[in-house]
């Protein structure tokens, strides 16, 4: 069993006898009674336990991977928040399959009684939770019963505007462009087509995704929604019940058409424009001679959705099959030659730093209670605000060396790679592309291929 020490003290804690030092002697004590071994010691010096913004417990949460179980001395060193204690236990540590042992309280969720202990906790936080959510939503539908939306975060809906009291009031510019988007959609049966009119007639052009929302939105014929029920609203509408659902039939016959296009692409999400900067997306065409016929491509955003931008982008339209081809050549063409992540250099062991830094603050601690001594909770507050900042640096520095490692290749790995893609299905292959490639650019006929090694 690979143990986690988890070590926290504020200053009243030193006091208390809780120091860095008395707590690291008898948690190590208790792994060696166990038999276990100590993969690592998370230290928060003059931290309170009052929220789990700690640079060490953050640190852990990263690291349940790799350990088996998170032993402390005290119930409160992990949190003095009930709520916190059992989120981080139950969503973070069981969840990973790590179990928690607090050998003050003598809790371990290891056995059948720390088990149940953690499930008794569990009901009656759970019952709070369930109780406020309840509260929470019958507040809700009373609303919405009253005709006001009910909707989360500070934007406004397009075409209104948001008293006080969550009153909605038209927006008359707003409103007409909202009438405008339901009107043209009725003649051109196209979401483009309303855009490219829409940008003649002088209106702003929005995205094809917040139109697509607008003409789905059953408030502008006057009502609002929970949960899926729906209520009369307070608000004046901007078109009529008969029209709104005159639109939903027409939208019905081509849901559906571009739905999982970006999902089937190996590419996804990595290509860019060279020219603009915007991404490059998928779109297909049909054949017009042969019935069923489709060809696909990667077309740049700002050429494929002209009427949302203030010039038509006219950089090069790829073939799907064509580019993905060439992509996948250039994996498979990798060799010694590429710069490769393993150049031999020795990683910098970032827990010795640390360790170091956590010895500092506990001397300062230690200056700060003897009574002999003139250190003011002034110097301490300074002192330990520089070594906070240090420490964060520190763990900073480590998780982006781990992240380089995780991320660098051997030979032996690419080799592998390029079997996957002769022979892996969709999934696998898509997966390789997202870990090799960080990003492709395209000018023209010329691309380029950003690694992430």
């Amino acid at each position: 069993m690979k143990a986690a020490l988890y070590i926290r003290v504020s200053t009243q804690d030193q006091i208390e006898n809780y120091s860095i030092e008395s707590q690291r002697e008898r948690l190590e004590a208790f792994v060696k009674s166990k038999g276990w071994s100590t993969y690592d010691v998370y230290v928060d010096g003059g931290y309170s336990g009052s929220n789990i913004n700690r640079p060490a417990l953050q640190k852990l949460l990263q690291d349940l991977h790799k350990i088996d179980v998170v032993i402390v001395y005290k119930l409160d060193r992990l949190s003095r928040s009930q709520r916190d204690t059992l989120s981080l236990i139950e969503e973070h540590f069981l969840t990973n399959k790590v179990d928690f042992v607090s050998i003050t309280e003598t809790l371990d969720t290891s056995t059948p009684f720390g088990k149940a202990m953690i499930g008794i906790l569990s009901v009656f936080a759970q019952l709070e939770r369930e109780t406020i959510s309840e509260r929470m939503k019958m507040g809700l539908i009373k609303r919405a019963e009253a005709g006001y939306r009910s909707a989360g975060g500070n934007f406004d809906p397009a075409g209104y505007g948001r008293k006080e009291d969550g009153d909605l009031y038209l927006k008359e510019d707003e409103a007409a462009h909202v009438k405008a988007v339901f009107d043209l959609y009725e003649q051109f049966h196209s979401i483009t087509k309303v855009q490219a009119r829409l940008k003649e007639l002088g209106y702003p052009v929005w995205r094809f995704r917040r139109y697509r929302d607008i003409l789905s939105a059953k408030l502008y014929c006057g009502y609002v929604s929970f949960a899926g029920d729906y209520y009369k609203g307070r608000h004046k509408p901007i078109i009529s019940e008969e029209q709104f659902n005159r639109v939903q039939e027409l939208l019905s016959r081509h849901k559906g058409q571009n739905a999982h296009k970006a999902k089937a692409s190996l590419l996804s999400g990595l290509i860019k424009c060279g020219h603009c900067g915007e991404n490059y997306v998928t779109y297909q065409s049909k054949d017009k001679v042969v019935k069923d016929k489709y060809y696909r491509y990667y077309m740049c955003r700002a050429r494929r959705f002209p009427s949302e931008y203030d010039e038509k982008c006219m950089n090069k339209t790829w073939n799907y099959n064509k580019i993905e081809e060439l992509i996948v050549n250039e994996i498979e063409g990798l060799t010694t030659k590429k710069k490769l992540s393993n150049k031999g250099e020795a990683p910098i062991n970032y827990n010795s730093v640390i360790k170091k830094i956590d010895e500092k603050i506990e001397r300062l601690l230690s200056l700060y209670i003897d009574p002999d001594s003139n250190f003011s909770k002034k110097m301490l507050d300074k002192q330990m605000s520089k070594l906070d900042e240090e420490k964060r640096r520190v763990y900073d520095l480590k998780l982006q060396q781990e992240q380089q490692l995780q991320n660098s290749f051997s030979l032996k790995e690419l080799e592998q790679y390029k079997i996957d893609l002769t022979s892996a299905d969709f999934a696998t292959k898509q997966a390789i592309v997202q870990k090799l490639i960080q990003q492709i650019t395209i000018y023209g006929e010329d691309i380029e291929i950003t690694w992430t090694f």
